[in-house]
């Protein structure tokens, strides 16, 4: 980095003519027998400002190093150094092809579910009345299983069960001549009822009766309903997808947002591996370096991309200095290898940390250069002057006019006369490059000034050059 000044004032722009050096010849006296050369300038118009001035290198505003992602084979090597690309372009890649059928497959699979959800939140009206038909089928089939179990049953049950009512009537005759029987006491006596045959005639009704009850009971309890629990089955199945299309469940819709989710989740997955397969410039920029060959290795492959329409220069400033450079300060910028070359630019960044080196303290100054025509290449010396303040059309002379009076300490210049003669008049001095310095007095635009001693016959004490460093106004 070149050594920085503390405080420099430099100028803007001046008027034409401005620090024109007359040659004159001296006038001298009559009686003068040599005369000598004497330098001159001119009292001008310009605009001088105060700077903080420091050098640094030209930078890029984006720089980066890009790689693969992903391990594979170069199938692709697009660019070469010099190429300028844009934002999203494929500089290289591997070879995807089972990665774009993977893509394909996965793309397919979450318009599916995409289609399912949609169809889940609002059903397809076409859906819903191919819904309501079946239903209303299976509850017409149900109806009609319900009455040809009404009649199958009846007559199965009529037919098995009438003899209960023959079979009930034989033991209800049974029973009387038996009892009849008992009541003769002879028989009663000797016991001859238990053998007798009216006994074993009640025996057979009893058995026949039972038998008939059972042979009833087992006949409607065997009925067969497998018809109707069928067409039962149908309705409800029938009724759940109807619900289901019109009304889902929380459940219903949670598992198809999930389905969905899923869909896309595998789909982002292998859209990823495909971007991992390739490199891809993150902005507009110029590709400054490339390695790797097609059919080589993806982890030999790395391709640079500089944004060579936004560059920036890094500078120090000296701590006695910071507090002067303010965010939003215009700067002029001006290059060792390019020396018709000015930019401008502004104070983007003020780090507020310092950096210490050999015991000075000084702080990184960001300036953003703005767009320019130059042929700024990365890396060029930039000699950088930041603004801090201008004054516009002030009255200013050489910085060799100024002369120092030591007993007052004040400041003159000596104005040409109409005779040639040296004429003192005090100023007050301002900002200076050292090419030209701000003076207010006096002074006329375009008046004359010595720049070099006078005439001897006009001099006045306590000349000396004067050298202005940094002066307030």
């Amino acid at each position: 980095m070149k050594k920085r000044r503390t405080l420099i004032l430099v100028v803007v722009g001046v008027l034409a003519c401005v620090g024109v050096v007359f040659v004159v010849p001296r006038l001298l006296p009559a009686s003068s027998s040599a005369t000598t050369n004497v330098q001159t300038g001119r009292v001008s118009r310009a605009t001088l400002s105060a700077v903080v001035e420091s050098s640094g290198s030209v930078t890029a505003e984006a720089d980066a190093t890009l790689n693969f992602d992903a391990a594979g084979t170069i199938s692709a090597v697009k660019v070469k150094v010099g190429d300028v690309v844009k934002q999203g372009d494929v500089l290289a890649e591997l070879d995807t092809r089972d990665i774009e059928l993977q893509i394909a497959q996965q793309t397919q699979s979450y318009l599916s579910q995409q289609a399912s959800y949609s169809m889940t939140i609002t059903p397809d009206p076409a859906a819903v009345k191919s819904a309501q038909i079946a239903l209303d089928n299976a509850n017409a089939a149900y109806k009609l299983a319900k009455q040809k179990y009404a009649v199958n049953s009846t007559d199965s049950v009529s037919l098995s069960c009438d003899n209960v009512d023959n079979a009930k009537q034989t033991y209800d005759d049974a029973v009387n001549a038996y009892n009849a029987l008992l009541t003769n006491w002879r028989v009663v006596v000797n016991g001859s009822f238990e053998i007798s045959p009216q006994k074993a005639q009640l025996d057979r009704a009893k058995a026949a009766y039972d038998q008939a009850l059972a042979s009833c009971a087992l006949t409607k309890n065997g009925v067969n309903t497998t018809g109707i629990q069928s067409a039962l089955m149908q309705v409800q199945q029938a009724k759940t997808n109807l619900d289901n299309l019109v009304s889902p469940s929380e459940r219903t819709l949670t598992l198809a947002k999930v389905q969905l989710d899923q869909a896309k989740l595998a789909l982002d997955q292998a859209t990823r591996q495909l971007a991992d397969a390739r490199i891809i410039a993150p902005f507009d920029g110029l590709v400054t370096k490339v390695s790797g060959i097609v059919g080589g290795a993806s982890s030999a492959a790395s391709i640079t991309l500089v944004d060579a329409g936004r560059y920036h220069v890094d500078v120090l400033v000296d701590e006695t200095e910071i507090a002067q450079v303010q965010l939003g300060q215009q700067a002029e910028l001006t290059f060792d290898a390019l020396p018709k070359a000015k930019v401008t630019g502004t104070v983007k960044r003020i780090d507020p940390a310092g950096t210490v080196s050999q015991g000075v303290v000084n702080y990184k100054v960001r300036v953003d250069l703005d767009k320019t025509e130059a042929a700024l290449r990365i890396d060029m010396s930039a000699n950088v002057r930041v603004i801090l303040d201008t004054h516009s059309n002030v009255l200013a002379v050489p910085g060799g006019a100024i002369r120092s009076d030591t007993t007052t300490g004040g400041y003159y210049v000596n104005v040409v006369d109409t005779t040639g003669e040296a004429k003192r008049v005090d100023v007050t001095t301002g900002y200076t490059d050292g090419d030209l310095t701000e003076v207010s007095g006096d002074l006329q635009q375009g008046d004359q000034v010595y720049t070099s001693e006078p005439p001897a016959a006009q001099a006045q004490g306590g000349f000396g050059l004067f050298g202005v460093r940094a002066v307030g106004r």
